[in-house]
């Protein structure tokens, strides 16, 4: 009986990260949160987003080209009405650990660099700001090999704001 309550709890705190994050993660994000902070074992949150996609407490729905959970309505429904089964202690850790995270991912996700190989043997390194879901900055630059492709999108991801406002003044002053 006591092993049904911890799996119950388990779940109800998996729920409580997902609507506290409030972003749609991959299973690597969730996994990196989750064992960083020593909130459960890989083989048990793996069986859990398992059995809460199955009742679709959560969904798995395809983001930008990565498969990401997020919490469902009758998820949220769920977490409102069991959410007083959580101990304090749980909810100001992750208030306190998640909130930082949630910036980073946010931040993460609105500054996006990434390289492709074209059919020619050419590559395209793509740049893109975005702004509550907007695509405000969009830059897409064809090089001739991959080594270029990759410094361009290194050198955005290391200093995307400097980089953001060179290319903004280059083209305004």
């Amino acid at each position: 009986m006591k092993s049904n309550n911890k799996n119950a709890q388990d779940k109800l705190k998996l729920l409580y990260i997902l609507d506290f994050i409030g972003l749609p993660l991959t299973n690597i994000e969730i996994t990196n949160y989750i064992l960083e902070y020593g909130i459960m074992d890989y083989f048990t949150l793996q069986l859990l987003l398992g059995d809460l996609c199955d009742t679709n407490l959560i969904l798995l729905k395809p983001v930008n080209g990565n498969e990401c959970y997020s919490v469902s309505k009758t998820g949220k429904a769920a977490l409102e009405m069991f959410r007083d089964k959580l101990p304090d202690y749980f909810i100001d850790e992750v208030e306190d650990n998640f909130s930082r995270i949630k910036k980073q991912i946010e931040k993460k996700r609105e500054l996006f660099g990434h390289y492709y190989k074209r059919k020619d043997d050419e590559y395209i390194a793509a740049l893109q700001v975005t702004e509550n879901s907007r695509v405000i900055f969009n830059l897409s630059i064809n090089v001739t090999d991959e080594i270029t492709a990759k410094k361009i999108v290194n050198k955005w991801k290391n200093a995307p704001e400097k980089v953001f406002g060179q290319i903004m003044s280059a083209l305004t002053d």
